[in-house]
């Protein structure tokens, strides 16, 4: 009993000290419309197999739904959905969605609101740094649509003036949290 008591703790520590401690799960939160506007606050995150990204939702009506690079506005079939998620402007604590990262493949999301990917609203989880990029990804999804967005009126946007209206909403937010550097925009 006691040879096996000695075994079974002296291959723990060898264990641990070949493998490695177990890693935490990371949770990385994102803030789904709100003031930044049409868009995901990061726009991307680099996730490890295990962590989970948590999807904040804010005033109007968005989802956190599943995509494919090659088709950046449309549901993938299987795929994660939110469903809508109507918020008020006066509400201080929206719903919330949990994903949860099984593999270092990317994923790609969007949001299925009318005229939102088009505009923009699209994220990513461990987009490459080359080839499949967040900036092709995010371009695609412009070219997807005619950029038109209804909220009781409609105005059309040239790619110059939503990166501009873009920034200008995300300086907002990082006055209103008081962070610096919450958001990674793609030059």
């Amino acid at each position: 009993m006691l040879f096996t008591t000695i075994l079974t703790a002296s291959l723990a520590i060898l264990s641990s000290a070949v493998f490695g401690e177990a890693r935490k799960s990371k949770t990385h939160d994102v803030i789904v419309g709100g003031a930044a506007g049409l868009v995901y606050t990061p726009n991307q995150v680099h996730a490890q197999v295990g962590d989970h990204v948590k999807f904040h939702f804010q005033f109007k009506n968005h989802t956190v739904t599943q995509s494919s690079f090659d088709y950046p506005c449309e549901p993938l079939k299987g795929g994660f959905d939110s469903g809508f998620m109507p918020v008020g402007m006066d509400d201080k604590n929206g719903p919330t969605f949990t994903i949860e990262v099984k593999n270092e493949d990317p994923i790609w999301v969007h949001c299925e609101q009318v005229g939102h990917c088009p505009s923009g609203m699209v994220f990513a989880v461990n987009a490459p740094k080359k080839g499949n990029t967040f900036k092709k990804f995010l371009k695609m999804a412009k070219a997807s649509g005619d950029n038109e967005y209804h909220d009781g009126g409609s105005y059309k946007r040239s790619d110059d003036d939503a990166e501009e209206d873009v920034e200008e909403k995300r300086s907002l937010l990082s006055r209103i949290t008081g962070k610096r550097g919450v958001v990674e925009l793609e030059a």
